[in-house]
């Protein structure tokens, strides 16, 4: 300080004692301790604050307002500043004397003696209780989803990694995750609207916090998706006995205005592991819940040794497929199908084949997880139609009739808006015709998140010539109105329904009516799966538009594929 502002000061203080002494006090919560921290001094404003008297407060230390919520860490830092003779700043949360907490913005200044040993301390304080209270409220809209109030996502990551670092303290299966999405909603959105769904996930959050412990977090990470991390909860109920709960309450009927809903969950968990991090633990319950909607839905899954083997499995795979992929390895076989009608093999199914440097030739269900890559997938689609390109060449130049191609498409494909744009693009390249090929869907492709981009690109494709082709039908849920809604042109009725057609005659009944059910929907019939004559000749007499299957030929190379003879012969 100057002396120019030092004499000021001395002026002002001589002249307006007692206006500075009531304006410190009207505005600072002022306390003077010794250097032990026994009080020595409190103002007026310190005690209306603290609704401490003064002869309660002089002679005990501020550890009379200790509220519990700083650590030990905290006072640490605090005294060993002071101490050295260095002011400290900080906000510091108390407990008054009726038990209600208040905040102060605290300075410390050490006071500090001739020879610089520092005497005592003088704190002088600011209450900021509504200040830190609405910041509280801002942190917590900050972590909270505003259509259920449980936590979002940012706090669902906060409470797992608090809950992991308890963990490391504890005895193992203290603690777990558990995350689940709902089976059924979308259909619920579809048919009943968004407000309905926004009533069921109302539903299930309330659910939820009447199942779990009060202190444990509860979040929805987005869509239909949830997580707990059952804390408390365990002490007192088994997680498998919790997952059981869970599962009745979800399946619990929701009334929404004048229709009741049902749903159910597909559910995984995991006991926290303090040496994983929060991306590897919920990694670990995401495993097991998609291990249970692979299995079925409805289902309650724990993360174990053999679903982690199996990712890492399923991450060798990805791996040499990307390489299978840059060095040529994948090449596309044919499955003819036949035209009832006609006696032609007038299709072929298009099914990849990988040349494995280690395990040899690979169908494609030994390599399933592939499809599930979508920058894999995009990777082969214009390479399946560049050999298809170059085989239709062949085939034209040895007199090969015409045939359509028929491919299975991906969910991750067929979920992306590009879809249907770079499909068309790598078609024109080569100079091939929509009208050349068929495009298989399942009924799952259609539901999920990605549920309307799939249908609305069906749609597209449709309307750009492609034939679209329902594959499967018969092997899980289907609802008809995809069907008469969608531009369906095909039916490719699931080969589990063929098995049991030669010693079964209800199965022989049931395969006879969905032959019928797709002829009466306008679209042209195809049975799969067909392996023996016995169950030809039995399909042949149902009359439907096409069959396909290893008594009509296995998958062959292109080179293998013009050595069929132009028609098949159907008499035995």
């Amino acid at each position: 300080m100057s002396l120019q502002h030092d004499d000021r000061l001395r002026a002002l203080t001589h002249q307006d004692a007692d206006f500075w002494a009531d304006l410190v006090d009207d505005v600072l919560i002022v306390a003077i301790t010794d250097r032990d921290g026994v009080i020595t001094y409190v103002n007026d404003k310190f005690c209306k604050v603290s609704k401490y008297s003064a002869a309660e407060l002089l002679g005990s230390t501020h550890r009379i307002l200790n509220s519990g919520y700083h650590d030990a860490a905290f006072f640490q830092d605090m005294y060993r500043t002071i101490q050295s003779g260095q002011p400290w700043r900080g906000n510091i949360c108390n407990r008054a004397k009726d038990g209600t907490i208040y905040w102060v913005a605290t300075t410390i200044i050490p006071k500090c003696g001739p020879t610089g040993e520092v005497e005592g301390y003088v704190a002088s304080r600011f209450e900021i209780t509504e200040l830190m209270k609405t910041k509280e409220r801002l942190s917590e809209l900050a972590e909270t989803d505003t259509l259920t109030a449980l936590l979002n996502r940012g706090g669902f990551n906060t409470a797992l990694s608090a809950a992991l670092g308890l963990s490391s303290k504890e005895p193992p299966e203290s603690r777990a995750l558990v995350m689940f999405d709902l089976d059924g909603f979308k259909q619920i959105n579809d048919i009943h609207g968004h407000h309905a769904g926004d009533i069921v996930l109302r539903v299930v959050a309330s659910r939820l916090v009447e199942l779990t412990d009060p202190d444990d977090p509860i979040s929805r990470l987005g869509g239909d998706e949830f997580a707990i991390v059952l804390n408390k909860t365990l002490r007192s109920v088994p997680l498998e006995k919790y997952m059981d709960r869970l599962q009745a309450a979800l399946e619990r009927p929701i009334d929404i205005e004048t229709v009741t809903v049902s749903i159910s969950g597909s559910i995984g968990a995991v006991f926290l592991d303090a040496r994983e991090s929060v991306e590897d633990m919920q990694k670990n319950a995401d495993m097991a819940l998609y291990a249970a909607k692979r299995a079925g839905g409805k289902q309650e899954q724990m993360f174990t040794a053999a679903l982690h083997h199996r990712a890492q499995v399923r991450s060798q795979i990805l791996i040499e497929a990307r390489s299978g992929v840059k060095n040529g390895q994948f090449e596309v076989y044919y499955q003819p199908i036949l035209n009832c009608h006609t006696c032609q093999l007038d299709q072929i199914e298009a099914l990849l084949r990988w040349h494995h440097p280690e395990r040899g030739l690979l169908a494609a269900e030994d390599f399933a997880d592939v499809f599930t890559d979508s920058t894999l997938t995009q990777a082969m689609v214009p390479s399946m139609i560049a050999s298809f390109q170059r085989d239709v060449a062949l085939w034209n130049s040895t007199g090969q009739p015409p045939r359509q191609l028929a491919i299975n498409m991906s969910r991750m494909d067929l979920g992306r808006a590009e879809y249907r744009e770079e499909l068309e693009q790598s078609l024109r390249e080569f100079g091939l015709s929509p009208a050349n090929f068929v495009l298989e869907v399942t009924e799952p492709m259609l539901q999920g998140r990605r549920a309307e981009q799939s249908m609305h690109n069906i749609r597209e494709l449709g309307a750009a010539g492609f034939q679209i082709a329902m594959d499967n039908f018969g092997k899980g849920e289907t609802m008809l109105r995809h069907l008469r809604d969608l531009p369906f042109t095909q039916l490719k009725i699931d080969q589990s329904l063929v098995t049991g057609i030669v010693d079964n005659p209800g199965d022989r009944d049931v395969l006879a009516s969905l032959i019928g059910l797709g002829q009466v929907y306008g679209l042209e019939v195809t049975v799969e799966g067909v392996e023996t004559r016995a169950q030809f000749d039995i399909v042949h007499a149902m009359k439907p538009d096409r069959v396909q299957g290893f008594f009509i030929s296995p998958a062959l190379s292109s080179q293998a594929l013009l050595k069929l003879p132009s028609r098949f012969e159907i008499a035995a």
